[in-house]
């Protein structure tokens, strides 16, 4: 009986994450939380699934996962602690002779600021996945070709679409970069789950290109803009934000539910056993009896 314990309770804290998750998700999307603290309690759980059956897997691996599943949870802990004391100010507008000027290179840094400790995060769970052992198959191959060409694609219609300039290059390289780790370590990893949570990694790592181009051409203008605001940009330099409730069923909603979803994945992948394969019948034993 003692020996099943520590499977079932891994079985609990899956179900447990993707109870918050589901949670999380179905108040998004009506527009009003379940729990406010359901996602939070997702990655806590994911965490403590880690910890429980992470015992037997190589320690890079397993360290590669805590620290990945650790600061997206520690950066759901934060948005959720600011949410709570009402730290978030929402607008501020520069009139333009306060406009400073900045390099391209400053932009681009003071863009992708906020989003290095989710990259950073993203990093760890691919190496975890990238630690493995390697065996390239036709999926996971296709899978990787088919992954970096969408990036790659998407990046620079994104960019050339928003006339971006050396500024909008520079801070979508972080984000690019990340995608493609992601997709080049799912071309190499023989298991489903984990590469099919890889494809999401990357995938999650795109989705966070908007919002940083967003800054890179707002900023000159507004120095702070609610996560998930969109703008129209004008020649009469006018700020156009989006309804709410449509993007926070596409955007906000959405983006920590794939976040959440490749995390889990990659790490139940990573984690998971295989069953022994039964030993081969010793030849030197006697037949018969």
């Amino acid at each position: 009986m003692w020996q099943h314990t520590p499977v079932s309770i891994r079985g609990w804290l899956l179900l447990a994450c993707g109870g918050f998750g589901a949670t999380y998700l179905v108040g998004e999307f009506f527009g009003s939380p379940l729990l406010p603290a359901a996602e939070l309690l997702a990655w806590v759980s994911l965490a403590a699934y880690l910890a429980v059956s992470g015992r037997g897997a190589p320690t890079r691996v397993r360290f590669a996962l805590a620290a990945g599943v650790l600061i997206l949870g520690a950066i759901e802990a934060s948005s959720l602690l600011s949410t709570a004391d009402g730290s978030r100010t929402g607008m501020q507008f520069l009139t333009p002779d306060r406009v400073p000027e900045r390099s391209a290179l400053d932009t681009a840094s003071d863009a992708v600021r906020h989003t290095m400790p989710a990259l950073v995060a993203y990093a760890c769970l691919a190496l975890a996945a990238l630690f493995l052992p390697k065996r390239r198959t036709r999926t996971s191959a296709a899978v990787a070709v088919a992954g970096i060409g969408i990036a790659v694609i998407y990046v620079g219609l994104e960019i050339w679409g928003r006339d971006g300039g050396l500024a909008a290059v520079l801070a979508a390289v972080p984000l690019l970069l990340v995608a493609v780790l992601a997709f080049l370590v799912a071309g190499r990893t023989p298991r489903w789950i984990p590469t099919a949570g890889l494809a999401l990694l990357g995938l999650a790592a795109l989705w966070m290109l908007d919002g940083v181009l967003d800054r890179v051409h707002v900023e000159p203008l507004v120095v702070f803009l609610d996560p998930g605001m969109r703008y129209q940009r004008h020649e009469s330099v006018a700020v156009m934000l989006a309804a709410p409730v449509g993007l926070s069923i596409t955007g906000l909603a959405l983006a920590p539910a794939i976040q959440l979803a490749a995390a889990a994945t990659i790490t139940v992948g990573c984690l998971r056993r295989r069953a022994a394969s039964p030993p081969p019948p010793d030849a030197s034993a006697p037949s018969g009896l």
